[in-house]
């Protein structure tokens, strides 16, 4: 079955009864002899297996993304994968989302794939996939549209180029001269009501935003994981040079002109071109570019709209 409310009945007739019924939280299903029914999937009342009609969340004013995964119990990556997001801060009043009814990624089936193929690639099991698409035919067809329960999309990002330090000195402050994976745990924080972003890494704000410092200074000795404060792409990953006294450091695209930078890092973890969630690790806290010792171990964190750097503290 397609995903999506309208499967398994008329068109016409599901087009009407969501206009005049549909309640937020509300899946349509169809039953055996055709007709609708409403199954609410915040609650535990059911087992979601085998579930495959989607809910559809029409965005109210001042929500965000990760209070609607709340409510319905999902992931905010899992909505931002089925409705093509790349920045879970751009949502707009009235405008409509695809909730799926648990964790995974939807797939269009491609000529030669087969269950066993498919559930290989995404590291999920085919008994998973049968029984959440109900299929009785494990046979599949080109163009399919399948559920794929616990499934991450698979991203090829290209690698940035590791630039030589030019000198010693730049060599002795930045440390690190290559991306490394990082092994840290990702934040589950969620932005407060009205804000797009989370606190990018645990610390003490040892400089605040004034003149001449248009950011935040965020110290740790611990050297504790940076986290990606919204979602959104690598532009930026520098490795290895002193970056213009930044040190290590990154920078993400949020889309709509919001950008973020987060400098000085001892491990950077990502490249140009991934694709990073709200609280992803993107690195580790250090002390690479223009910084002093131990005590200058901090994130140096800027916002960005436009092109101007603008006070971290209105976004989190």
């Amino acid at each position: 079955m397609t995903p999506g409310v309208e499967s398994g009945v008329t068109n016409a007739y599901n087009h009407e009864y969501i206009e005049s019924y549909a309640i937020a939280g509300d899946v349509l299903v169809a039953d055996s002899d055709g007709y609708l029914i409403k199954v609410n999937p915040q609650t535990a009342e059911s087992n979601r297996i085998g579930m495959n009609d989607f809910a559809i969340h029409t965005v109210e004013s001042g929500e965000v993304l990760s209070s609607i995964a709340e409510k319905y119990g999902v992931k905010v990556q899992t909505i931002m994968w089925e409705n093509n997001m790349s920045n879970a801060n751009s949502l707009r009043t009235g405008q409509k989302l695809l909730i799926p009814p648990v964790n995974g990624i939807s797939y269009s089936v491609q000529s030669g794939d087969t269950i066993d193929k498919i559930a290989k690639k995404y590291e999920v099991t085919p008994e998973a996939i049968i029984a959440q698409n109900s299929l009785g035919d494990t046979s599949l067809s080109r163009g399919q549209n399948i559920f794929l329960p616990g499934a991450e999309p698979i991203y090829v990002a290209p690698v940035a180029p590791v630039v030589a330090s030019r000198s010693n000195t730049a060599a002795r402050s930045t440390g690190v001269s290559e991306i490394r994976t990082v092994d840290a745990p990702a934040s589950s924080a969620a932005p407060t009501v009205g804000k797009v972003f989370i606190f990018p890494t645990r610390g003490s704000i040892t400089q605040g935003y004034h003149s001449g410092h248009y950011a935040l200074d965020i110290a740790d000795r611990s050297k504790p994981p940076i986290w990606a404060s919204g979602a959104g792409t690598v532009v930026k990953s520098s490795v290895g040079t002193w970056g213009g006294g930044y040190g290590n450091h990154v920078i993400i695209d949020h889309g709509n002109g919001l950008k973020t930078l987060y400098a000085h890092m001892d491990t950077v973890g990502v490249n140009v071109g991934d694709t990073v969630g709200q609280g992803d690790v993107i690195g580790i806290m250090g002390n690479t570019g223009r910084v002093y010792g131990v005590t200058g171990i901090h994130l140096h964190w800027e916002v960005w709209q436009d092109g101007v750097k603008q006070r971290p503290g209105n976004y989190y």
